[in-house]
């Protein structure tokens, strides 16, 4: 319990602010070469059947070599981290697998970079983290209500000062299979938090009695997403309570959003190169499908999105390293990455042919994909919302 902040105390600052510099950045590229070098071959922690298979993907065992390998701790705080952050989620991006990709954000952006936050840099818990042996989820969504409308929370927390406990039910958590810490918001409609109204965070344990979490299967990203039903279980401790927690969780979702536009835009770029690839060497009527006009002009047009939507997201990197990204910034970096990254892959497949609509192929893994990032982090509506205010 001691790796946990005390129960009510204030929720510190956990933006991302870290100073400029380039010390280093060569030689980061180099270990995430080696890296993605290591572990992309046939039944690698980066293979593509190893994670879509029917079995359980190994989310665990890629944390713990990325954390062993130092990829963690090196993207967390300090001169640069930022842009280690950055040239890990590009990397992975262009690993020809979205999947790996979506569990490390979810660790470093969510795991590490909200909870470790909120914990002194000494402690074990902390240390876990970086070192991806112990991983945790943020578990906000619900069944049967609008995913970003915080508003209507059904889970709740109950019980008496020393025995906090929390009762609901959480849907679409990121990681949640493969979490064994639960970061739930809940509503504290009796104020055992702080006093005050409005939600809090709260700690849980994946495997403490009352927690059942179960896989959900979307259309991608196998294994990586869960329902979690917590029925009376007692709560770690209280990282941010009533009146503290949205404000916390508000600059979380600032960088969660510009990471996310980070991630797609280099999907988005990897995919491009793959399409690009296909359509110099696919002949058709025999004439490579770049013989015709309207392909390169396609595939220019593309790429001009790409750069746009990638050069927003590193703008966006840079004001988080300053000190602030406007809230609606990274919605609109967010909003225009997903747009792009639909397009790309809708036309990769179309470039692609029959191949392309065949499961497995990077197109068509990249199509299923893209829908799930565009709802990670809020939805296109959500983001409009937050570009008009601003």
């Amino acid at each position: 319990m001691t790796d946990a902040p005390a129960q009510g105390a204030p929720a510190p600052d956990t933006s991302s602010r870290a100073p400029r510099g380039e010390s280093g950045q060569h030689a980061h590229r180099a270990l995430l070469d080696a890296f993605v070098a290591q572990h992309s071959g046939p039944g690698g922690l980066l293979d593509a059947a190893r994670w879509e298979a029917p079995e359980r993907p190994p989310v665990r065992e890629l944390l713990a070599a990325a954390g062993g390998a130092g990829l963690f701790r090196a993207a967390w705080r300090g001169d640069g981290a930022l842009a280690r952050a950055v040239a890990l989620h590009t990397a992975l991006a262009r690993a020809g697998n979205g999947a790996p990709g979506a569990a490390v954000l979810t660790h470093l952006e969510v795991s590490a970079r909200l909870l470790g936050g909120l914990l002194p840099d000494d402690s074990a818990l902390h240390t876990r983290l970086l070192d991806g042996t112990s991983t945790a989820s943020l578990a906000v969504t619900e069944p049967g209500a609008p995913g970003s409308d915080l508003s209507c929370l059904h889970t709740e927390v109950r019980g008496k000062e020393g025995d906090v406990r929390v009762s609901g039910e959480k849907w679409f958590i990121s990681n949640a299979p493969h979490a064994d810490l639960m970061l739930v918001l809940a509503a504290d409609p009796d104020r055992l938090t702080s006093g005050r109204a409005g939600p809090a965070l709260l700690l849980v344990d994946a495997d403490a009695p009352g927690v059942r979490t179960e896989p959900v299967e979307g259309c991608g990203h196998h294994g990586l997403t869960g329902r979690v039903t917590l029925d009376d279980v007692r709560v770690r401790s209280v990282p941010a309570p009533a009146g503290q927690a949205m404000l916390l969780l508000g600059r979380h979702w600032i960088h969660e959003r510009v990471m996310l536009a980070v991630r797609m835009a280099a999907l988005a770029d990897a995919v491009l190169e793959h399409a690009a690839e296909g359509a110099r060497t696919r002949h058709t009527f025999g004439a490579p499908l770049t013989a015709n006009q309207h392909v390169r002009f396609t595939l220019a047009a593309l790429r001009a999105e790409t750069e746009e939507a990638r050069a927003a997201a590193l703008q966006a990197v840079r004001l988080l390293e300053s000190g602030g990204c406007p809230a609606g910034y990274a919605a609109a970096c967010k909003y225009r990455a997903a747009e792009v990254l639909r397009r790309v892959a809708d036309e990769a497949v179309q470039l692609a042919g029959a191949d392309g609509y065949v499961r497995g192929h990077p197109a068509e893994r990249a199509l299923r994909d893209a829908e799930g990032l565009a709802l990670a982090g809020g939805t296109d509506e959500l983001m409009l919302m937050q570009i008009e205010r601003g």
